[in-house]
């Protein structure tokens, strides 16, 4: 990596944080600049401190940042976005913890990418306001599978080239994308693939992550978006996502992670992974038109 200014100004989102020591904190951050780094927050947990409501979880900052020898440590910190909903809202915040979380483990520090950085701004972005924030995390989730190299082919059969049509059809992790009805028998990972579900996939992929908001699915057309996603997470990560626990759990005690707020009193044993505890356990105009529930 290219040596590095002794005083970095740069944007960044708190991915996490830790305490550390009487009044510091460890802040794992993703920049514009850098990608992601560790930095640490040196007092910030001291009443007096200036720089505690700027570093907030999955807050968006302009920092100034002066280089350690292990870690950064934050010497400015001014909030561009709190991204306040995403505090306000157990459903919302499960959902930004599975963002960051996922981030973090697919990236590696000092590997910049802008377009990355963009990317989970805009998802923090469209958490806070979606009526269904849970296609946003899917939308985030195949576009970050871009960046990464890691696409899902979605348009042509990943066995014999052939272009898909929307019926039985098949997804495997493993062969990376869909395979047609001729080819599906060739993979031992299959989640079968129904139409609806295969429609929304594409139009998650190949529209603006804004526009997720735009489809409306029902509930077993959402389950099996989270089951084909997670799978195929798990399957590049080579782990499951801690978050993953964390939403399941918020299911159980919250009962229903399709209400725009959860209750809180009902989910005060589920603490987010991302801070720091942790859980149990471009656009297609011709793209068919997404399930509208019934």
């Amino acid at each position: 990596m290219a040596s590095r200014a002794r005083l970095q100004r740069t944007e960044a989102i708190v991915l996490s944080r830790r305490d550390y020591g009487e009044a510091d904190r460890i802040l794992t951050l993703y920049t514009r600049a850098e990608g992601k780094l560790g930095a640490i927050a040196k007092g910030v947990r001291r009443i007096a401190s200036r720089k505690a409501g700027h570093l907030e979880l999955f807050t968006h900052a302009e920092l100034l940042l002066a280089r350690g020898r292990n870690l950064d440590v934050v010497t400015q910190a001014v909030t561009l976005d709190p991204f306040r909903a995403l505090r306000e809202d157990l459903v919302r915040m499960a959902y930004a913890c599975h963002v960051a979380e996922l981030l973090d483990r697919a990236v590696g520090e000092g590997e910049p990418s802008p377009g990355t950085f963009d990317l989970l701004r805009d998802a923090l972005t469209g958490l806070c306001h979606a009526a269904d924030p849970s296609l946003v995390v899917r939308a985030f989730d195949l576009r970050l599978l871009g960046l990464l190299g890691y696409r899902p082919q979605l348009f042509t059969c990943v066995g014999c080239g052939t272009e898909l049509e929307p019926d039985d059809n098949a997804f495997s992790p493993e062969e990376g994308g869909v395979l047609c009805p001729a080819c599906r028998s060739r993979a031992g990972d299959l989640e079968p693939l129904d139409a609806a579900t295969f429609r929304v996939l594409r139009f998650l992929q190949t529209h603006p992550l804004r526009e997720a908001s735009r489809v409306t699915v029902s509930p077993a057309t959402r389950a099996t978006l989270e089951r084909l996603m997670h799978a195929t997470l798990s399957h590049h990560l080579e782990r499951q996502l801690r978050s993953v626990d964390f939403l399941q759990r918020l299911r159980i005690v919250a009962g229903d992670l399709d209400l725009p707020r959860a209750p809180g009193p009902a989910a005060e044993g589920a603490r987010s992974p991302a801070s720091g505890g942790a859980p149990p356990g471009r656009d297609h105009a011709d793209e068919p038109a997404p399930e509208k529930s019934a």
